[in-house]
């Protein structure tokens, strides 16, 4: 009976190493998947920082000439935007302005497709109706990349 004692220890030993060895690679697994999320979620946290904009209008004098209606947006990161009817969505009130509706221009009136960093470009949106002056209005501005900028304004009377 002495020789079964070493040698149940011995499989108890054994069965615990493979144990342990088995936590250890299950932890290891779950350590490089959140290290791997985290740089995955850091890269696009990034990129969101690289890639950003601001709408500059002074919210109370919003230039309307008709029904078409002067937004600035400017662009203050680091990367360029595209800046066209394709790639930015416009509401107003919670309405999508169409596409056709839209004119993308630097502020000497040229055409642009894109901004670059630190400069400023003009969306002129032409509505069928004029919006009510005695009342403020919203205007959202969405990226293609979903970056979105909001501004509650009043159309200069």
């Amino acid at each position: 009976m002495a020789a079964g004692g070493p040698a149940s220890e011995l499989i108890m030993f054994i069965v615990a190493v493979i144990i342990a060895g088995s936590v250890a690679g299950a932890l290891a697994y779950v350590t490089n998947d959140i290290a791997n999320s985290m740089k995955v979620k850091g890269a696009d946290l990034a990129d969101q920082l690289r890639i950003d904009f601001a709408i500059i209008n002074d919210p109370n004098a919003v230039v309307a000439n008709g029904n078409t209606y002067t937004f600035y947006i400017k662009n203050i990161g680091q990367e360029p935007i595209s800046f066209n009817a394709e790639s930015i969505q416009v509401f107003i009130d919670g309405n999508l302005i169409p596409s056709s509706n839209l004119t993308f221009t630097d502020t000497a009136g040229n055409a642009i497709t894109s901004l670059q960093p630190y400069q400023v470009g003009v969306i002129k949106v032409t509505l069928g109706t004029a919006l009510d002056t005695t009342v403020p209005h919203r205007i959202q501005v969405v990226l293609e990349n979903g970056k979105k900028r909001v501004l509650i304004f009043r159309v200069k009377s």
